[in-house]
């Protein structure tokens, strides 16, 4: 199907209809493993935190195919808008993109959330003696206000229903088709959602968080005088700032390219091959996060050893010789900054994807 196209076009294509469905199941295959794993730790107090993050990487890679995949493959194949794979193509457009920026949201919101849990667990320990009685509950809540905060992406879209046109049509049929609403085609309502409260709540504060906590965490560990026994415990815990400094990394060159791109007068640069390409490219990189987050664990948990491990560690002042328990592990954040404009949108008619 590649070869028919040239230049921009035929990279977009091998990066759409190859790379991308092979990081998704990838990616999708690594999170259900890592879910296992977690399953069967059930006991460690960060467990919680990493099954929820784990579904939503693995949301996010299953939208991601229906949202990015199914409009690419509809383009490329040049299918009828009235085709099945059209009508998928519309829908998963209109009505799961939300869905994908929501769990999007979610996962880095919640990477914020234990960062902050450790922290506080570190630096003042005896305030994490016991585990909490509900830990799901504000990790419920974090999704609540995802998806509360990404729901006014379903009011970009005007739903209607047309009929075929087509004059070699034996029959009338109609289909389900969109268009861009008034509400997405305000100006303020772009500079305020896409240029300020994105780039704020989903970019640049959960970057700076995740840097302070995990550079004050790892700067309290390497000033502690600990006894010759507590050494493996520390390790465990610079082993953890490893990985979380590594995912703060990954989230950096993953998806600064959604940040600059808000930026940029789409429309005028809409018909370009170049752009969509580097729109493709900048979705892929948005999926290979969630795709490299369970190596990450892999690696910096000693292949999964430390989440088995429980344990109490004098991280108060040596000579009070009080027992805390103390969190030895960091969770992957997610994915994955995606903005409403990477995602493949219809055209001005509402019929045609672009």
């Amino acid at each position: 199907m590649c070869n028919s196209f040239v230049g921009a076009r035929f990279f977009g294509c091998i990066l759409n209809l190859w790379l991308l469905p092979i990081v998704c199941s990838i990616g999708l295959a690594l999170n259900i493993g890592c879910l296992i794993v977690f399953f069967k730790t059930r006991g460690h107090p960060l467990v919680p935190a990493l099954i929820f993050l784990s579904f939503c990487d693995c949301f996010q890679l299953f939208f991601s195919f229906l949202v990015l995949f199914l409009p690419a493959f509809h383009e490329f194949s040049d299918q009828s808008e009235f085709s099945t794979i059209g009508q998928l193509a519309y829908l998963s457009t209109g009505l799961l993109s939300p869905l994908l920026l929501a769990f999007n949201c979610a996962s880095i919101w919640t990477i914020c959330f234990i960062s902050i849990q450790r922290h506080r667990a570190i630096i003042r320990p005896l305030s994490n003696m016991y585990n909490p009685s509900k830990p799901f509950k504000p990790l419920l809540f974090i999704a609540f206000l995802a998806l509360v905060f990404n729901s006014c992406k379903w009011a970009e879209f005007h739903w209607f229903w047309d009929e075929n046109q087509n004059e070699n049509a034996t029959d009338h049929r109609w289909i389900l088709a969109h268009e861009m609403s008034d509400l997405a085609n305000n100006e303020h309502y772009h500079r305020v959602l896409d240029n300020l409260l994105y780039p704020l709540m989903v970019y640049l504060i959960p970057l700076l968080l995740l840097s302070v906590l995990n550079f004050r965490i790892l700067t309290n560990i390497s000033n502690r005088r600990v006894s010759f026994d507590h050494k493996s415990r520390f390790a465990q815990e610079r082993r953890s700032v490893t990985l979380l400094i590594s995912i703060v990394t990954m989230f950096f060159l993953c998806h600064t390219g959604g940040l600059a791109i808000r930026f940029v007068d789409q429309e005028k640069y809409a018909t370009s091959d170049m752009f969509v390409l580097l729109k493709d490219v900048i979705n892929l990189l948005f999926n290979i996060y969630s795709f490299t987050n369970p190596l990450l664990y892999f690696v910096f948990t000693r292949q999964f050893r430390d989440l088995r491990t429980m344990w109490h560690s004098h991280f108060a002042s040596p000579a009070s010789r009080t027992e805390s328990y103390a969190i030895t592990n960091a969770p992957p954040a997610k994915r994955h900054l995606s903005i409403p404009s990477i995602y493949r949108t219809p055209c001005t008619s509402g019929k045609l994807l672009s």
